[in-house]
């Protein structure tokens, strides 16, 4: 009979709870470990099996899944002592669900592959902790870059988290097509917030130019799901913190990087980079305005949300 494969899922975040949730409603018990306690005493109701370390999770696992926030948070996890290639073995294969620099995927990859383990470049689309939402109900968008041996031992894994799985070629092409995503997202939901400011000066309301824009050429992803950015404000875990607008915006900065190292440019998302903070600040406050004035609370977070 054939061993039951273990998992293990490092980086506990808004993120990263949920799709660790996920597998473990499929019947797997992952091995899972974040700085914080508070995600892996939830996961342990569902089943999951609290790690004192990254090395304990790789240890314990066949294949590791990781979602944590930022490129240099990667690195360490991967690189640094007691992480990951130093801990593991051959013949594992090794998942990075955050969104980050290609090149940072394709030099973890190659040192990887000195060691026989793989790696599978997954970032995600879509996603959040409210119930519904895609990454707790296992129905994000993946964008893989893998060999083909890797995706396919590793699907039934990406299958528990991601209702629609593209394998877009080999590990740093997933960055690639996520930061491509994000560049018609976030510009898109710039120009939405710079229309609504326009009609707003006139006296004429968010709502009524996104009824006319829903019938004609001016609706978007961004028009029909204003709301989704308004719930980080509210949800998310560095809400009410001035890194949020400017993490919101790291996807941005990133394309840029990258597109300058393979000589193209794009001078369209350069600007939205720096316009972004700025403008969600500005949406975020006014919606905190309104909501005072309504008398509501002024966060949706409570002490057991994330």
């Amino acid at each position: 009979m054939q061993k039951p494969v273990s998992v293990g899922f490092i980086g506990l975040g808004n993120m990263g709870e949920p799709m660790a949730a996920s597998i473990a409603k499929a019947g797997y018990r992952p091995v899972v470990f974040d700085v914080r306690s508070e995600p892996m005493e939830r996961l342990a109701e569902l089943g999951a099996q609290p790690a004192g370390s990254i090395a304990e999770v790789v240890e314990r696992s066949d294949i590791v899944a990781t979602c944590v926030l930022y490129d240099h948070q990667v690195r360490d996890i991967f690189l640094g002592p007691g992480g990951i290639l130093a801990s593991g073995r051959p013949g594992q294969v090794v998942i990075i669900h955050s969104t980050i620099q290609p090149g940072t995927v394709m030099q973890i990859a190659e040192e990887a592959k000195a060691k026989d383990i793989a790696i599978i470049d997954a970032p995600v689309s879509g996603g959040g902790h409210r119930e519904g939402s895609s990454s707790l109900e296992g129905t994000l968008t993946l964008m893989v870059g893998a060999e083909d041996w890797a995706y396919e031992a590793a699907r039934p894994i990406l299958e528990c988290v991601g209702k629609h799985v593209f394998l877009v070629g080999q590990p740093g092409t997933g960055q690639i097509v996520k930061l491509g995503n994000n560049i018609l997202s976030l510009c898109n939901q710039i120009v939405h917030m710079e229309a609504i400011r326009f009609v707003e000066a006139f006296g004429v309301s968010r709502e009524t130019l996104d009824a006319v824009a829903r019938t004609c050429t001016g609706t978007s992803w961004a028009l029909e799901n204003y709301e989704h950015f308004d719930r980080y404000d509210l949800e998310h875990t560095l809400a009410g913190s001035p890194e949020l607008p400017h993490r919101l915006g790291k996807d941005l900065r990133y394309a840029i990087q990258v597109a300058q190292d393979a000589q193209t440019y794009l001078p369209t998302v350069a600007l939205c980079s720096q316009l972004l903070p700025g403008l969600f600040e500005e949406r975020w406050a006014k919606n905190a305005r309104a909501r005072a004035e309504a008398g509501e609370p002024a966060s949706a977070k409570d002490p057991g949300s994330r």
